[in-house]
């Protein structure tokens, strides 16, 4: 009996055989999975807090820089907007077909630019135009030629102004007695339109703003006869800004 039987204790295995490992069950609490969450949104919102913070912030010390450099500006160089006026006109043609309404024009403006400014020069760039009207009919048309005005200066500017339209029966007798010539102690009533693009310049080299000055001219002549004499007996204007941009 001995012989073919073996005893075993219960606390070891039998030969040959090894005590199995057992997975050791993890147990994740939810309450931590709820705090990292939460820490983890509360980060992002902080991060993107700051961040509209550091924009703001930013922004406006921009802006505050940025009106600080205009008042500057404004004060020390004290800029004033350049003053036009119509100077003469020449009548180079002014016809108006007998059989038909179809009147053509050419003119020869003079418009005196004054620039009252020291250190501020007015670029004239490209695009300016002035227009004729005439009982609100448009005779015809220039453009203004691009160059560089320099500080306290006064340019002469001649325009070119041709144009050909078509009028009513009562324009056109109008045209014809203002060829003719109005009655003794009248005037004819003509309108031009100054479209001026500029750029103001400091020192002629830095460019700090550009506009438009758009002037609206009313001048009253003794005549639009071609190649006469014409003598301007009143004028009146008004102008406004059309935009500004800073550069």
């Amino acid at each position: 009996m001995d012989d073919h039987h073996q005893s075993y204790s219960l606390a070891a295995p039998p030969p040959g055989l090894t005590n199995p490992v057992r997975p050791v069950p993890q147990y994740i609490s939810l309450a931590n999975q709820k705090f990292h969450r939460r820490h983890h949104e509360y980060d992002h919102a902080d991060y993107c807090q700051r961040l509209i913070c550091f924009f703001c912030t930013f922004l406006f010390f921009f802006i505050l820089l940025f009106l600080l450099t205009f008042v500057a500006i404004f004060t020390i160089l004290n800029p004033k907007l350049p003053k036009y006026k119509v100077s003469s006109i020449t009548i180079n043609s002014l016809h108006v077909n007998p059989a038909n309404t179809n009147v053509s024009a050419e003119f020869t403006l003079f418009i005196e630019a004054d620039n009252p400014n020291n250190r501020i020069g007015i670029l004239y760039r490209d695009a300016g135009k002035v227009t004729a009207f005439f009982r609100g009919n448009t005779l015809c048309s220039g453009e203004i030629p691009q160059f560089l005005q320099p500080g306290n200066n006064i340019t002469l500017i001649k325009i070119g102004m041709k144009g050909q339209i078509k009028v009513g029966p009562g324009d056109r007798a109008a045209l014809l007695e203002g060829i003719a010539g109005p009655p003794s102690g009248e005037a004819l009533e003509l309108h031009v339109l100054a479209k001026v693009p500029v750029a103001v310049q400091l020192d002629n080299e830095v460019t700090l703003w550009r506009f438009r000055v758009d002037t609206f001219f009313t001048l009253m002549l003794n005549s639009i006869a071609p190649r006469q004499p014409i003598r301007i007996e009143k004028s009146e204007h008004n102008f406004e800004v059309d935009y500004m941009d800073w550069m």
